[in-house]
């Protein structure tokens, strides 16, 4: 038999069982008006295809997507979501009043996944059946089109078309849709104006590391006050993309690639979530206020969890370094802090204070605020924290530090990953000591009991595990 005949043969067989496939989903494609599975032309793979009707002209157009398939996946890809033709052709279609179209390019061959719902510019626009099985897997797909006609014209696309793309939960999955928070997509990129750059190199980090624009600061009243625009430029907000951008944490940006904060900030259901499913936004000082001038916006390529980080374990060793996907160059705005030098011993330190900004829950019981707070706290020995509360032995360990006031003051919920700066008068710079990873509940508000320490990772018995994590990325 030719080899021409037998090629013939496979094609016949393989579009064969692609058409049955298709047969065999097509009764099952949720949102009828909107979304269809076909057979995609150039690799013959079954995949969603969207149609938007009269989407908005000149504005921001964000879609979501949420499927569900009966199956574990056998990796960190998701799937991808992008748009049907070029980002030229998809905008004339817009401007032409025409639909706006996508493609879904599932995970897996089979089983298919179900379309469960669909949203557009945070509306919803329709819902659909869950996959049914022991166990489902829940994936989150988002797109963002920044149209020339916007403000944003200049920036690229926010799109997780990467193997890294939404988030996945098995089954049974927490709710994965909080409407409470408004929020509008970020655009990756800069929008930082006339402002002098520094090129990143090891000699340059160590010249602007753990430099404020501001004076050291006083004292600072019981609650914390408000920082300052620029005052902490080494401070990031950490964004979970759900069906919004949902501020989860802060991290501390330690080069012009890496981010350090809590490990157990990228765990839901202690289950590591997908790099994609983060967001970073530096130079942020207003955390819903996307279009800040001196912030950018980064995805995460990868992240690395500190090898004897145990979930829901003690704060020994809560740690994890983020990959930026593309580098940040320093400015006023975004600077570095400086890693703790000199001796690592927690006695040097018992009754130095240290800073710590955030944006977490307030003493009003918001569970975020717009603008950061700042406080300033003691470090205490680890016997006097042993003996505060004997449920602190569960937290601590010999590479972790106790801090605070016990006045109702300190980090709290949403302030998980803050990092812990000391100011050096010698060296005029900051210095990251701690991160903040573990504090007690108070069972009758339901969260951190602020009359009681707060447990911070020492980040000066982990220096050799972040520089070797930071100099095989560099």
């Amino acid at each position: 038999m030719s080899s021409k005949m037998i090629s013939i043969i496979v094609k016949t067989i393989l579009l064969v069982y692609l058409s049955q496939l298709f047969v065999g989903v097509v009764g099952q494609s949720p949102c009828s008006n909107y979304f269809r599975y076909i057979q995609d032309d150039v690799s013959n793979e079954l995949i969603g295809y969207i149609e938007i009707p009269f989407p908005p002209r000149g504005v921001i157009l964000q879609l979501s997507v949420t499927l569900s398939i009966a199956v574990v996946l056998p990796s960190k890809y998701v799937g991808r979501l992008e748009l049907a033709t070029s980002k030229e052709q998809s905008i004339k279609a817009v401007n032409e009043g025409r639909p706006l179209s996508y493609k879904i390019h599932f995970p897996l061959p089979r089983p298919i996944p179900l379309l469960s719902s669909l949203w557009f510019n945070d509306q919803f626009i329709c819902f659909g059946p869950r996959a049914s099985g022991p166990i489902v897997t829940s994936i989150v797909l988002n797109h963002t089109l920044y149209p020339p006609a916007n403000a944003l014209s200049k920036q690229p696309e926010f799109n997780n078309n990467n193997n890294w793309n939404g988030m996945r939960n098995i089954y049974p999955p927490p709710s994965m849709i909080d409407r409470r928070e408004p929020s509008q997509p970020p655009q990756i990129g800069s929008n930082v104006p006339n402002i002098k750059l520094v090129p990143p190199n090891n000699e340059q980090i160590n010249l602007v590391c753990g430099r404020s624009n501001i004076e050291p600061v006083n004292p600072l009243i019981a609650r914390g006050e408000k920082a300052s625009p620029g005052q902490w430029p080494w401070v990031v907000a950490i964004f979970l993309v759900k069906l919004k951008f949902e501020f989860q944490c802060s991290g501390t940006l330690i080069s012009n690639t890496h981010i350090i904060t809590a490990a157990h900030c990228l765990q839901m259901n202690k289950v590591n979530l997908p790099a994609g499913s983060f967001l970073v936004s530096l130079g942020r000082y207003r955390l819903r206020d996307w279009r800040e001038k001196g912030s950018e916006n980064r995805e995460i390529i990868e992240y690395k969890v500190h090898p004897d980080f145990v979930a829901g374990g003690n704060a020994d060793a809560d740690l994890a370094i983020l990959m930026l996907r593309e580098r940040v160059e320093f400015n006023s705005m975004i600077k570095p802090i400086c890693l703790w030098s000199g001796s690592s011993l927690l006695l040097n330190v018992v009754g130095k204070v240290g800073y710590v900004v955030g944006w977490g829950r307030d003493e009003l019981g918001n569970p975020y605020v717009q603008e950061p707070r700042q406080i300033k706290v003691p470090i205490v020995a680890q016997e006097v924290c042993l003996w505060s509360n004997s449920n602190f032995v569960a937290f601590t360990s010999n590479r972790t530090f106790c801090a605070g006031q016990r006045n109702g003051s300190g980090p709290c919920n949403g302030d998980s990953g803050s990092g812990f700066v000391i100011y050096n008068s010698e060296m005029d710079r900051y210095l990251l000591r701690g991160v903040v990873s573990r504090s007690l509940l108070d069972s009758s508000t339901m969260s951190c009991d602020l009359s009681q320490f707060v447990v911070y990772v020492d980040i000066a018995q982990h220096l050799d595990w972040i520089q070797t994590e930071i100099s095989k990325n560099n």
